[in-house]
């Protein structure tokens, strides 16, 4: 039967350690019980029902993201070369996003509006107004 971890002082810091690492010190203590306590930022968070902001599902991808994103890009000094480094992706997505060829989901819309400082999400009916011009 393995033993928990032993509360010790080594070199004036008191820390759990192993039996084995256990003999490297004093012993301040006996065998550490360890209790599981909720998190208090997750136990604490209630979401209000009555503040209500769009859902992932009512809001889509801009339909001028290409122009955002290489409009930041450029006020930022950032090539494609870097921006594609800073995001984690290979050049030829970004030159793709900003052709319009690709676009993006939504993971890599939320890596383009963290790094570049931009919003690119709009809401549907935002949308649906412009498709009956």
């Amino acid at each position: 039967m393995k033993a928990g971890p032993d509360r010790v002082e080594i070199d004036g810091a008191i820390m759990l350690v192993c039996g084995n690492c256990a003999k490297l010190g004093k012993h301040v203590g006996g065998p550490v019980v360890r209790q599981t306590r909720p998190n208090p930022i997750q136990s604490s968070f209630r979401p209000n029902p009555l503040a209500r902001s769009p859902s992932s599902s009512e809001l889509d991808v801009d339909p001028d993201y290409n122009l955002k994103i290489r409009q930041a890009r450029e006020k930022l000094g950032l090539s494609q070369e870097d921006l594609g480094r800073m995001l984690n992706e290979k050049l030829s997505v970004i030159r793709m996003v900003e052709s319009k060829k690709l676009k993006p989901d939504p993971v890599l819309t939320r890596k383009f509006m963290h790094y570049l400082k931009v919003n690119l999400m709009v809401p549907l009916s935002e949308l649906e107004g412009q498709s009956n011009i």
